[in-house]
Parts: structure tokens; sequence; C-alpha cells
């Protein structure tokens, strides 16, 4: 029988150490694993320890260990001015709805001024052309806000005027129409290689991010020279893959924490 507790946000520090007008980024697995890349280099360039969790009674039943850390499945990184919600996994289905009002719950409480979901999409959104969409960036608002709206375009962001956008940021933006809190998603067009994550998607994402909030500072050529180290490795692979090997079923690819 499921528990019908429902998802709370915990802080570790006895209090919230997300001041008042600060800015919430949501980051679950999607397309490329752009927004999860993006989230764990935000979290190392920018140094940010962990301040709180998620308690869901549908969590998977797993612990993350880095460094020799162990860390829950759902959890928060921070400091006064931003906090990161981090996940390798994405929410069960049943969980999404209630995790949305959670997290919208505690932006409120400590009344940020945005929360803004990072996504990867593929294919790209409906109306860019072909080849256009490589490391363009997309924004929309769960509610007509033209000011905001002005300050993701002038970053370089572009407007988002179709397309389908589920999982947990469709969740936030659709819970985000009736909230005081701004809420928004930026999507970039990401590549999902047999599985690999898309390093230069999620350097898109920071980058987007940097030019709207550019007190982030954050560098990615790093980040990107993780992505073309992996896209050569992944060319000479098929390179030297034996012409017998191109009608077998591909092995999975080793697990990875995406830096």
């Amino acid at each position: 029988m499921q528990s019908s507790a429902e998802p709370r946000w915990v802080d570790e520090t006895g209090a919230p150490l997300l001041e008042p007008g600060g800015v919430l980024l949501s980051c679950f697995p999607s397309a490329g694993l752009a927004a999860t890349v993006a989230a764990h280099y935000i979290v190392q360039a920018l140094g940010l320890p962990r301040i709180g969790l998620f308690e869901l009674p549908e969590t998977p039943p797993v612990a993350i260990v880095q460094s020799g850390q162990v860390h829950p499945p759902i959890r928060v990184y921070g400091r006064k001015d931003l906090a990161v919600i981090v996940s390798e996994f994405p929410p069960p289905l049943p969980a999404v709805g209630a995790l949305s009002r959670a997290i919208l719950d505690g932006a409120e409480s400590r009344r940020v001024r945005l929360v803004l979901a990072l996504e990867g999409v593929v294919p790209q959104p409906i109306g860019s052309e072909e080849g256009e969409a490589e490391e363009s960036v997309w924004a929309v608002l769960a509610r007509r806000d033209p000011a905001l709206m002005r300050t993701f375009q002038a970053a370089g962001t572009r407007a988002l005027e179709d397309g389908v956008i589920g999982g947990l940021s469709g969740a936030l933006l659709v819970a985000g129409i009736r909230r005081t809190v701004p809420v928004a998603v930026s999507l970039v067009s990401a590549r999902a290689t047999e599985g690999y994550p898309d390093h230069r998607a999620a350097a898109a994402l920071i980058e987007a991010l940097d030019r709207v909030l550019p007190e982030l500072a954050i560098d990615t050529r790093p980040l990107r020279s993780q992505a073309e180290t992996i896209e050569k490795a992944l060319r000479e692979a098929m390179r030297r893959r034996p012409k017998s090997a191109e009608t077998e079923t591909p092995s999975e690819p080793e697990p990875t924490m995406y830096q």
C-alpha cells in the first residue's frame, strides 16, 4: 500500500539558507541528461553545499554516493541567493503533481523571485528549422509576464510559442499558473546519442542562465572540452566498429555521474 504522505522540502541546516529574492533551479533528467549535467556542473563550479532534501514516499530505494558521501535521490544545494534541486532519477509519474506542489510551496515560503526548471528536449521545439536548434535555448513562462520574458530574450533566449512539455517541468508550469512566484522553463535541444549525456547542451543551458543571472559567472569551457572529448571517443568507436556489429543490439553505456 502506498503512503498518503505528501512530499516535503526538508532543510538540513536548521533554517532555510536561501534568502528572499533568491532563485530556485529545478534539474531532473530529460533529453540528453542536459539538465542533470548542468546541475552537477553548477554545484561543482560554485562549490554549493547540500542544504536540504525532499522526502517523497515514492522515491526509488537508492542512495547516491559521490566522493564517499551518501546523498538522497532528490536533494537541494545552495547558498543565500541560489538553490538547485538535483536528481539523477525522474520522479515516479504518480508523484509528479505532488512533488511540483511541494517545490512551489517551498519556493513561496522562502519568497524566491523565480523558479526556473532546466530541460533538454528532442527534437527541437516546433517552428525551428533543421540545424537551427543546435545550442539554441527557449523559454516559456507559466503565466504572461512581459518584463520577465524580455529579460530572457535580452539574454539570447527565444520565447517558445508552440510545444508540449511533460514531466516535472510541465507540472511546474501548470501549477505555476495560479501561484504568486514566477515559474519558467528553459529548454535546450539535446542529442541523446546511445544514452550518453550531452555536455554541449548542458553548457548552452548554463550560458543562457549566466546571461539571465550574470552574478553566477560560471565558466563552461571545461564542460565544452568534455563534450569534445566524448564526441571524439564516440567517433573513434564508430570508426573501429566491426561491420558485423552494426546489426547487433548496442550494449548499454557504463554508468556515469555526468562529469
